[in-house]
Order: C-alpha cells, then structure tokens, then sequence
C-alpha cells in the first residue's frame, strides 16, 4: 500500500471531514489534488480495504441495549444455531472461539431487554439448553477499532491513539432523537455515496440543505449518539491478520487502574468491564490487533507486564459466522 494511501487511511478512519467538499480536506492534508484524494478513496473501497464509510453510532443513547454473549453449545449444533443467528437482525456479531467450554460468541443490539431475553432463550433452545451468559458492559474504558496503518507525524499518531472516555453503562440518558434525526441516521448508518459531494447528495434525499445536514451529524457527535464519522476498514486486507479477546480476571478495587492501562494501548480497540460468574472468572475484556496469533500474544503479555494482571486467556476467532452493521430504526 502506498504511504499517501496510508496517510489517508489514518486520518479518515477517525475524522472523515465533515465539509461541503471533503475531498478537498483529504487532498490538503496529504498533499494531493481534490480529484485524486476522491480517486484514492474510492479504489480503497473497491478493492475492499474500506468496507464503509459512514457513522458509527452508540446505540445505549439511541435507546436500544446492547450485549456480549457466550454460549456452550456443542458442536453438533453448532450449524443450527448458526443458521438461527443469521436470521436475527438483533444479532451482529458471530464467532468461534477456541475456548474449552464457551466456544461461540455473540453480540445482540435490541430495542429491548425483554427482546434480548427472548432472543437468548430460542438460542438456548436450538443449543439442546446448553448454557448462555449476558456479558453486558459495565464500564468502558475504549471503544474504536482505528488501526495505525503507519502515521508520519505526530498528529497521525495522536489521532490513532484516541479514545471514548470511560462511561457508566448504568449512567446514559439517551437524549431526545426526532423522526429527522432517525432519517438521517438510517442514511448515516449505510456506506456514504462515492460522489465527490457525499453531504450534498444525502441532503437531496432528505430534501434539505447540505449545511444543515452537516449542522445535524456535528450535533450528533456532540451529544455522543454518534462516536464518530469515519472509515470501517477490513483488517485483514489492511495488514491486521490476526486478532483475538482478551479475558483478564481483575480484583475489584483495580478494575478502573487497570481498565485505564489497557486502554492506553493501541493494539487495543475494544476495552470494557464486563460480569464474572462462577464459572467465568474474567471481568475485564479487551480486543487486541496484530500482525499475527504471536504478536497478539505478546501485546498480551506487555499488558500483563504494565498492569500486573497475570490471571487471563487469549481467545482467538476459530470461525466468523456472522459479521454486520446494526441498522438503526428499520422497524
């Protein structure tokens, strides 16, 4: 991949510009013509390197619940639950983990917690009744999957370095979202038009103005329903071939020490304290990136090393059975 296309990458996964001509702001930064910077962007995605660029949404303050899910299901029924997940919108997120007991994983969005009981319940049903935990967040500590493609100066290495700051799951208030807000969030939510003036042919569909609506994506950002306006890569196709969750058993009195030094990694995307059973010891979970199963084991072992954390598993993805975007507001 060539260094300008690096640049690019790093700078629009977290800021895709929020102007009239965002191209323009492309080609600024990284030295190039609009129309070239437009040319880039577009092989990147054609070729698959960016899957979507668009909004990535909150959804605790856009009402909606979110959870992590584990479930021991036996490998004879693996197909059948599999196929039962695909067929739930709720569920986003489908993996094989390579874990002894709890071997599938799941992510479930629902407009309801009495939703995701019911949801719960017919995979538990498919499994044979085998065993299902709801690991929803209690805090977290970071969350953005923004891969450092190789920044050349300091700006690209602070931007590949932000974070959320942590939040009380507990503590969202949603804030009021009208019948506007939810069309522009169900534009926002797909891939952005691949015309040189994406903000103005949204505006069209919606039959507004293109500044409004970027007054409109601008309030998003600020009251947090949206945590950022940027680029979804594919990690693999980007150079990131291996990742894996990361389990870390945490007393209790350093969970918030011990969240706030693993989030300061930049291997890791995805840090959150979740719940511990009997069984499942582990409440403090990361998702870490590399170049390989060793090097996730290592980043692993440097976290282990800067927190002092020696109770933990690394579970890499044994399969991908299912993996999409969660659409908002599609009742």
């Amino acid at each position: 991949m060539e260094t300008v296309d690096r640049k690019i990458l790093n700078n629009i996964q977290a800021v895709f510009p929020l102007a009239l001509r965002p191209y323009r702001v492309i080609g600024d930064d990284t030295g190039i013509a609009e129309k070239e910077a437009w040319q880039r962007v577009r092989a990147l995605r054609k070729n698959g390197i960016i899957r979507r660029i668009g909004g990535i949404f909150d959804s605790r303050r856009l009402g909606y619940i979110t959870t992590l899910c584990t479930a021991e299901v036996p490998n004879t029924k693996v197909p059948v639950v599999a196929d039962l997940m695909q067929r739930i919108d709720e569920i986003t997120h489908n993996y094989l983990r390579d874990h002894p007991k709890y071997n599938m994983w799941f992510t479930i969005i629902a407009s309801s917690q009495q939703r995701i009981e019911s949801i719960i319940s017919d995979i538990r049903a498919a499994s044979g009744g085998s065993r299902v935990y709801s690991l929803p967040a209690v805090k977290v500590f970071k969350v953005g999957v923004i891969f450092n493609l190789g920044a050349e100066d300091a700006q690209d290495q602070s931007r590949m370095m932000q974070s959320r700051p942590q939040v009380n799951a507990e503590s969202i208030s949603p804030p009021a979202v009208t019948e506007n807000d939810k069309n522009l969030i169900r534009l926002l939510q797909e891939d952005l038009p691949y015309s040189m003036t994406p903000y103005s042919d949204l505006a069209d569909e919606l039959d507004t103005d293109a500044r409004d609506l970027c007054a409109g994506i601008q309030r998003f950002l600020e009251q947090g329903i949206m945590r950022r306006l940027g680029a979804i890569l594919a990690h693999r196709k980007s150079g990131f071939t291996s990742n894996a969750m990361g389990v870390w058993a945490v007393p209790e009195e350093r969970v918030n020490e011990a969240g706030m030094k693993m989030a300061e990694f930049a291997e890791v995307t995805h840090c959150y304290q979740r719940r511990a059973f009997h069984d499942w010891p582990y409440n403090l979970f990361t998702m870490v990136h590399g170049n390989s199963d060793q090097g996730c084991q290592e980043i692993m072992a440097k976290i282990s090393e800067a927190t002092g954390i020696n109770n933990y598993a690394l579970l890499f993805s044994d399969k991908e059975l299912k993996k999409t975007s969660m659409r908002y507001f599609n009742e």
